[in-house]
């Protein structure tokens, strides 16, 4: 089993090195044993990170082992011409420790202000993925496509990774989920889906990977709050992190059982934040999140899972996670400690 998580934005920016405390959260993830350290990606919004490419330059630089990756890069917003020399860029600078996550957002004024189109969003994703499949693999290559159209030419520098830095997609319609299987090296599932409309996902990607000739290999993402009391997360932690939770996935719930719960909920259902987290967080003690994972193991077969621990609060508060330095650095700390040589 391989264990990932989210970097949270924590910044000072009064500070000479604003970003220090994220930065140290990423060699304390290096220590712990998780496998790859991933950053966020929205535009206009104060809580989130709006160039994460560079950002993780700064990652890669301040560690050894760890890799470093996006979780979600919003692909068709940006020029993937320009995405593939970044991140090219950033693979030569680790040594080849580098994967892409990419997914298409939902707020259309990002697309607007970069000249791109949020109507035509998944086009553009289909595009902007062939091309970057081409330019990494290819030298002297040329593209005429519906969106982009460049001559023969080299991308420079050239990626270490071979045939390319990994391509993670994210994306819950079954068109998005088929072209993860076509255009990427693994899917990911998405950080509020429920149990079923996960296994619906896999459902389409397991028969795409096949039909391609390639492993059906994803990831399972879930936002998380661990502590060494069970009961404390679950009376003081949980309900105030699924209320902040609730509020962002307002934003973007688009999947029938997310739909349904904000129905019953505004109708006024007393639904408790446990019922609402059971097949949607990992939370708890380490032994209460080990049962969790083994039980995702079981019913999914995943091999695969990124923690975000506190994440997933709404952006535009400054800091879209629960908790401070201290509380996330000590959450990643016990999940290496207690939970990830559960899996050795």
């Amino acid at each position: 089993m391989k264990f990932s998580l989210s970097l949270p934005l924590l910044k000072d920016t009064g500070s000479a090195d604003p970003y220090r405390e994220t930065f140290e959260l990423a060699t304390i993830a290096e220590e712990a044993g998780f496998d790859t350290a991933t950053i966020g990606h929205h535009h206009f919004m104060s809580g989130n990170m709006s160039d994460p490419l560079t950002f993780l330059a700064a990652v890669a630089a301040r560690t050894s082992t760890i890799r470093v990756g996006t979780g979600i890069f919003q692909l068709p917003i940006h020029n993937p011409v320009r995405v593939a020399e970044q991140v090219a860029t950033i693979d030569q600078l680790s040594g080849g420790r580098v994967s892409l996550g990419v997914g298409m957002g939902w707020w259309p004024l990002e697309y607007e202000v970069h000249g791109s189109n949020f109507k035509e969003r998944g086009a553009r994703m289909e595009e902007a993925l062939t091309i970057l499949r081409l330019v990494w693999e290819n030298e002297n290559t040329s593209f005429e496509g519906r969106f982009w159209s460049f001559p023969e030419l080299t991308v420079q520098p050239r990626p270490v990774q071979q045939p390319h830095p990994p391509l993670w997609v994210a994306g819950v319609a079954p068109a998005a989920v088929e072209r993860a299987a076509r255009l990427g090296d693994e899917w990911i599932w998405g950080p509020v889906q429920s149990l079923a409309a996960g296994l619906r996902c896999l459902d389409v990607y397991n028969p795409a990977c096949a039909t391609v000739g390639r492993s059906a290999d994803w990831i399972l993402r879930r936002y998380a709050w661990l502590g060494e009391d069970d009961e404390q997360v679950r009376t003081q932690v949980l309900p105030t992190y699924v209320d902040g939770l609730m509020a962002h996935w307002r934003e973007s719930a688009e999947e029938a059982e997310e739909l349904e719960l904000f129905a019953r909920l505004d109708a006024g259902e007393p639904i408790s934040a446990e019922d609402i987290a059971a097949d949607r967080l990992l939370w708890g003690s380490p032994e209460r999140v080990i049962g969790q994972i083994r039980d995702y193991e079981r019913s999914t077969g995943c091999t695969h899972v990124h923690a975000a621990f506190g994440a997933g609060l709404p952006a535009d508060s400054g800091q879209a996670s629960l908790g401070g330095f201290e509380d996330i650095a000590a959450m990643i700390r016990l999940f290496g400690r207690e939970v990830i040589p559960a899996f050795a």
